[in-house]
């Protein structure tokens, strides 16, 4: 029986890893380590049972390697609405603190790394210890007060880490205004000889992300992506995404509401129009079809409907006719025309043609 994938639940592939297996007998002789590629979305799991004190033996912390270059804040700036970040800024695993601290300055908010150990170098950014695998469910009670606030937290090479990224991710999920970077290696690209200096392929690291597997982890969580990219050689192969907790639902929900208020727009200006006005309806969409319907007896105040779609000669009483066949009061000057259609691209070009035939008449769309 193949195992399943951690994030998507596909079926997963054992596959060799000569280095880690060749590390693991260094540090922990007569360790066992198993690697899997998920045959649906490709993300690789790395499985082993050294134990953590051994494999993270070290107090001293190096920050992520961007020897060749660190593009992650300006993706934040370039993508996030910084402006509405009223909270705070939580670097979570963020070990020396540079990316927090780059933050902090660009946005004013105070700025705090939760990690393991202490290794913050960065002067302004308060450390806060917690283990990253056991205790993430405390992060809800150590930002209680920023609950409803727009906060910025980063994952910054810390996903890859984790034995379970669902529940960092849940833990966060209730922040409901917030942002969340998300940075992991991409090894859904190929890796040549230069990416060795990234150490990208090591024991420490469970997760072996994909572009796709990514992006099923942050759907799956529940997250709404903002914006999304990879980063290719020569700097670090990587994979970046933002994101906020998705509100859920489907905004075909909101159209109920938008039908009745266009149709009701429409409706309301031929019943308001002036008496003796002649007036032209101009594309008879489906908000001018129930506008319409509801005028009931008023309806009658229409002369004509222009449509090139509609395909038969009347609609409720009203003379349908296509555009060429249009001749209208000299220079339209008593003539009120109302336009049914809500897309700008399409009002544009009914009003240059309303303009073009009637320049002294009144030309109305809804706006919103």
């Amino acid at each position: 029986m193949k195992p399943s994938c951690p994030i998507c639940h596909g079926q997963a592939n054992e596959v060799a890893n000569p280095f880690c297996i060749a590390h693991a007998q260094l540090i922990y002789p007569g360790a066992e380590l198993h690697q899997f590629i998920c045959e649906a979305c490709g993300h690789g799991v790395l499985r082993h049972d050294i134990p953590p004190e051994i494999l993270y033996s070290s107090a001293v912390a190096l920050p992520t390697d961007h020897s060749e270059g660190d593009l992650r804040f300006e993706f934040i700036r370039r993508n996030a609405p910084l402006n509405q970040v009223d909270g705070v800024i939580a670097d979570i695993g963020g070990g020396p603190g540079e990316l927090a601290d780059q933050a902090r300055r660009a946005i004013g908010r105070p700025a705090y790394v939760f990690d393991f150990v202490d290794r913050v170098a960065a002067e302004g950014v308060q450390f806060i210890p917690i283990d990253l695998n056991q205790e993430t469910w405390r992060l809800p009670g150590l930002l209680a007060d920023q609950r409803q606030a727009t906060n910025l937290f980063m994952l910054s090479h810390v996903v890859e880490h984790l034995a379970d990224p669902f529940v960092l991710l849940g833990d966060l999920h209730g922040f409901t205004n917030s942002l969340v970077y998300i940075e992991v290696p991409d090894f859904g690209a190929e890796h040549g000889l230069g990416s060795l200096k990234f150490s990208l392929n090591n024991l420490d690291h469970t997760h072996y992300f994909t572009d796709r597997s990514l992006l099923q982890l942050v759907q799956a969580a529940g997250f709404r992506v903002l914006a999304f990219e990879t980063q290719a050689p020569p700097y670090m192969p990587a994979i970046r995404v933002l994101c906020t907790p998705r509100r859920g639902g489907n905004a075909l929900g909101d159209y109920h509401a938008h039908f009745a208020a266009v149709a009701g727009r429409l409706a309301d200006k031929i019943r308001s129009a002036e008496r003796g006005r002649e007036i032209w309806v101009w594309g008879l969409s489906a908000f001018m079809a129930q506008a319409l319907a509801d005028l009931g007896p008023a309806r009658s105040r229409v002369r004509k409907i222009l449509d090139t779609r509609h395909g038969r000669s009347d609609y409720l009483g009203i003379e349908v006719i296509t555009e060429p066949d249009v001749s209208p009061p000299a220079g339209g000057a008593n003539l009120l025309i109302v336009c049914g259609s809500t897309y700008s691209t399409v009002q544009g070009v009914i009003r240059g043609k309303a303009q073009a035939i009637a320049p002294q008449a009144e030309f109305f769309a809804p706006r919103f």
